[in-house]
């Protein structure tokens, strides 16, 4: 599938799925704390300014979350998503073990979110797309 860079810099990446017109956010490097919250309200201000429905997270460049930043996507800033109209998400983990185990927990928390909002993970952005494609 082709994508469209929109912004790249040291530590993110944000590009659009040309034919689905659904944005990838990747984390180009491990962050944590007020600079994973900087970047997250960013991507944030992209879906409020696109209007899309539906995103992909890869978060390859994690072995796993911190506990507070997993609480503050999950009580924040997955609200703020499904207030501006997000119905789907697609998370990319790391290949590994740890990484699977943490984003599988992730996964669980944040569809306990809301009913209308789903969010599986994958081992691959391919796999990712595929599935955001069908919602």
């Amino acid at each position: 599938m082709t994508t469209t860079v929109l912004e790249r810099t040291e530590e993110y990446t944000i590009e659009r799925a040309d034919a689905l017109g659904v944005p990838i956010f990747t984390y180009n490097e491990y962050l944590t704390g007020e600079r994973l919250r900087e970047v997250a309200r960013r991507w944030e201000a992209i879906i409020e300014a696109t209007g899309v429905e539906r995103y992909v997270v890869n978060t390859e460049a994690f072995m796993a979350h911190e506990e507070e930043d997993k609480q503050w996507l999950g009580e924040t800033w997955l609200p703020n998503l499904i207030d501006h109209g997000v119905r789907a998400g697609a998370g990319v983990y790391a290949d590994s073990a740890i990484s699977s185990l943490d984003m599988g927990r992730i996964e669980s928390t944040l569809n306990a979110i809301d009913p209308d909002f789903e969010y599986r993970t994958f081992g691959s952005e391919a796999d990712a797309l595929e599935w955001i494609a069908e919602q």
